[in-house]
C-alpha cells in the first residue's frame, strides 16, 4: 500500500463528510495555509489531547495574528511561539498527571501580604465575571433564588475554576456583597469542598467586601454585614473584609470615623470576635483620596488600580506629591507595610484579553500583554497579588505563563524591562516627550469644582491610549462609562456630585459648554490639552461615526480575542440587560454551541494539516 493511499485512508477515517464540508478554506487560519503550516499543525497536534477547547482556540487566534504581514515572525521564532503557547495551555493536564512528581508541577508563588502576614498567591481568583447574575439578593422580585443558583450551569463552571485554582496553589478567592450571586456561589462551592474533605478551611483565603455609603449609620451597615454573613458563615470566618469601592470624601469620612458607633469600630469588634481577620478597603477614587485613606494607617491592605497603561479613574488625578495616578499610593502603602492587591489589571488595565495590535506587537511574542501586565505589577510596582476576573479556567493560561517567568527572577526582570522600554519609546514617539512626561500633570480631579465634574485627566489618558497604543475598544468602553453620568445645569456642583456620581464610576464626559480655562491654568500647555479633550470626545462619543477603515488608518486594530465565550452574567453590565436576563428575555453567557463548534472545526483542520505533513 502506498504512503499516499494509507494517508488518504487515515483521513477518511478521521473526518466524516459533515466535518469535511464544515472545514472549508474560509475556516483555515492563514498560518496553516502557509509553507510552515504543516510544522505548526504537528506541534499543536502533539499537545491537542492535553489542551482544552477554549485554550486551543486562543492559541490559533494568537498564531494567526503573529503570522500576519505586519508582524510576521521568522519560521524559527514562529514555531517556538507555537510550542510555547501549546505547552503553557497544557497546564491543567500536567497538574493531574500522577506520573509527574509534585515538585516539578507548576505552583503559583506566594508572598507575604503586608502586615496581615498571610502568604498570598501572586494571582487572585476574582469573582465578578463568573457568577450567575449581577442582581444583588436585596432586590425584590428580581433577586435570584439561592438554592437554584447553586444548581445552575454557572455553578459547575465555578467549581471547575476553583478546583483548577487550588491545584496550582492559587488559594485566594475574592468576591463582594454586591457582585450579584457571586458571594453565595463561592461560599457554596468552598463549603462543599470542605465538607467532602477535599480541602480544609486553612487551605484558602477568602475575601469579601461591604459598601459604606456617605453618612451610613452603624445599623444600616450592620444589616449589610448580617446579609453577607448569612451567606459566609459556613466558612467560619472571613480572612479579608474590605470596605468596598470607597471613592468620595463623604464615604471616606464615614469609613474613617473613630466614633464608637462608627463603621470602622463595628469592624474592629468583628475582628476582636474572630469573625473577620483583617480589614482593608477597595477604591476607584482619585489618587489624592486614595492617599488620604492609606495615610490614615487604619488598614492592613488596599485593593486599588495600578496598571502600566494607566490607573483607571486615578489616571490624571493629582497624587498630592506632584505626580498623578496611583504609583505614589502603592509606594506609600508598601512603606506602611500594607498588603497591595491589584484590581482588574487585564480589563480595566487595558482590556488585554482583546489587546490592540499595537500593544501586542510592541510587547512582542515572548510575552502576552496579560503576562506583561502582571509581571510589571509584581516586578516594577511591588504589588503583591493581581486579580484575574476568571470566567473560565482557560483564563488562567496567560497568568500562569507570567507566574512561571516571575519565578525565574533574572529572566523576569529582563523581559519586562525590554517590553516596557519598547512601549515607552513608542509612546514618546507618538505623543512627544513633553506630553509623555507632563501631559497628565496639574489637572484637577473630578472631585474638584473647577473640573465641573469632568474626568479631565481620565479623558486625556484615553487620548494617550488611543494615540500611542491604538486601544480603541478599551477607550470606547471607558468613555461610555463617563457618558452615563448625568449632570444638571440647574444644580450646583455639590448637588450634582451627591446625586449623580457613582463611587465605582466617578466623573463625567466632556462638556463643550464649560470654560476650562481655570481648570487647566496650571497645565504646561492648556491649549493642547483642550484640543485633545475635544478630539477624544469626537472619537469616542456614543454617536461617533468612524468606520472600521478609518479606525484602521489611525492604527486602532485588535490583535486577537481571547474571549472564547461570554461569561455567565454577561459581559455588558447594565440595568436593562440584568433585568431582561432575569425574566428570561435575554440569554446569559456560558459555553455556547458556537464556541464548541468552532473548536471542533479548528481541531479538525489542525489534525488534517498535521497528517498531511507526513507526505513531506
Amino acid at each position: 500500500m502506498s504512503r499516499r493511499f494509507s494517508l488518504t485512508k487515515t483521513l477518511s477515517s478521521v473526518f466524516s463528510p459533515e466535518e469535511k464540508k464544515e472545514e472549508d478554506d474560509e475556516n483555515t487560519p492563514s498560518f496553516l495555509s502557509s509553507s510552515r503550516g504543516p510544522q505548526v499543525a504537528a506541534i499543536l497536534d502533539k499537545y491537542a489531547d492535553k489542551i482544552h477547547d477554549d485554550s486551543f482556540l486562543k492559541i490559533v487566534r494568537q498564531l494567526d495574528f503573529w503570522h500576519a504581514d505586519e508582524q510576521s515572525l521568522p519560521d524559527e521564532e514562529f514555531l517556538a511561539l507555537a510550542e510555547r503557547l501549546a505547552r503553557i495551555a497544557s497546564w491543567r493536564e500536567v497538574v493531574d498527571d500522577a506520573s509527574i512528581p509534585e515538585e516539578k508541577k507548576m505552583t503559583i508563588p506566594k508572598v507575604r501580604f503586608g502586615r496581615t502576614e498571610l502568604q498570598m498567591p501572586i494571582i487572585t481568583c476574582g469573582g465578578m465575571r463568573i457568577q450567575e447574575t449581577w442582581i444583588p439578593d436585596n432586590v425584590p422580585l428580581l433577586k435570584s433564588n439561592k438554592s437554584k443558583v447553586v444548581l445552575s450551569p454557572s455553578q459547575e463552571n465555578l467549581k471547575d475554576v476553583i478546583l483548577s485554582c487550588l491545584k496550582i496553589g492559587l488559594n485566594h478567592f475574592e468576591t463582594a456583597r454586591f457582585y450579584g450571586s457571586s458571594e453565595v456561589q463561592f461560599v457554596d462551592a468552598l463549603s462543599n469542598l470542605m465538607e467532602d474533605g477535599t480541602i480544609k478551611r486553612s487551605d484558602f483565603i477568602f475575601q469579601t467586601k461591604l459598601a459604606p455609603g456617605a453618612g451610613m449609620t452603624r445599623a444600616d451597615f450592620g444589616k449589610q454585614w448580617e446579609a453577607s454573613w448569612s451567606n459566609v458563615k459556613k466558612l467560619g470566618h472571613v480572612d479579608l473584609l474590605a470596605f468596598h469601592c470607597v471613592s468620595d470624601s463623604g464615604q471616606i469620612d464615614t469609613m474613617l470615623s473613630d466614633a464608637d458607633d462608627g463603621l470602622y469600630n463595628f469592624l474592629l469588634e468583628l475582628q476582636k470576635a474572630g469573625t473577620i481577620k483583617h480589614i482593608g478597603f477597595s477604591t476607584h477614587g482619585s489618587a489624592a483620596n486614595i492617599m488620604r485613606m492609606i495615610n490614615s494607617n487604619k488598614f492592613a491592605y488596599v485593593n486599588l488600580h495600578k496598571h502600566f497603561f494607566g490607573d483607571y479613574h486615578a489616571a490624571g488625578t493629582p497624587d498630592t506629591l506632584g505626580g498623578q495616578g496611583n504609583a505614589a499610593c502603592v509606594k506609600r502603602a508598601l512603606e506602611l507595610d500594607m498588603g497591595v492587591f491589584g484590581i482588574s489589571p487585564f480589563d480595566k488595565g487595558g482590556k488585554l484579553y482583546r489587546p490592540s495590535a499595537v500593544v501586542a506587537a510592541a510587547i512582542g511574542p515572548e510575552l502576552s500583554p496579560i503576562a506583561f501586565s502582571a509581571l510589571h505589577l509584581w516586578k516594577m510596582q511591588g504589588v503583591h497579588t493581581v486579580s484575574v476576573g476568571l470566567a473560565r479556567s482557560s483564563d488562567l493560561d496567560e497568568v500562569i505563563e507570567a507566574a512561571r517567568i516571575y519565578a525565574e527572577d533574572e529572566k523576569a526582570d529582563a523581559v519586562v524591562k525590554a517590553a516596557e522600554g519598547r512601549l515607552e519609546d513608542l509612546a514618546i514617539q507618538k505623543l512627544g516627550k513633553d506630553w509623555y512626561e507632563k501631559g497628565l500633570l496639574n489637572v484637577p480631579s473630578f472631585y474638584e469644582e473647577t473640573s465641573d465634574g469632568m474626568s479631565i485627566g481620565h479623558m486625556l489618558w484615553l487620548h494617550d491610549c488611543l494615540t500611542a497604543y491604538g486601544m480603541h475598544e478599551f477607550s470606547k468602553d471607558r468613555y461610555g462609562s463617563l457618558e452615563k453620568t448625568s449632570w444638571s445645569k440647574s444644580k450646583s456642583y455639590e448637588e450634582n456630585v451627591k446625586k449623580h456620581f457613582n463611587s465605582g464610576n466617578p466623573g463625567r464626559s466632556y462638556d463643550e459648554s464649560v470654560d476650562l480655562t481655570e481648570a487647566l491654568s496650571n497645565h504646561y500647555d492648556p491649549e493642547l490639552a483642550k484640543s485633545k479633550l475635544v478630539e477624544v470626545h469626537n472619537w469616542l462619543k456614543k454617536d461617533a461615526t468612524l468606520s472600521e477603515g478609518e479606525q484602521a488608518k489611525l492604527g486602532w486594530k485588535q490583535a486577537y480575542n481571547l474571549t472564547t465565550w461570554e461569561e455567565f452574567p454577561g459581559e455588558v453590565v447594565s440595568i436593562s440587560n440584568v433585568i431582561l436576563s432575569r425574566i428570561g428575555l435575554k440569554s446569559g453567557g456560558g459555553n455556547s454551541e458556537g464556541a464548541v463548534k468552532e473548536a471542533k472545526i479548528m481541531r479538525g483542520i489542525v489534525r488534517r494539516s498535521s497528517l498531511l505533513s507526513l507526505e513531506d
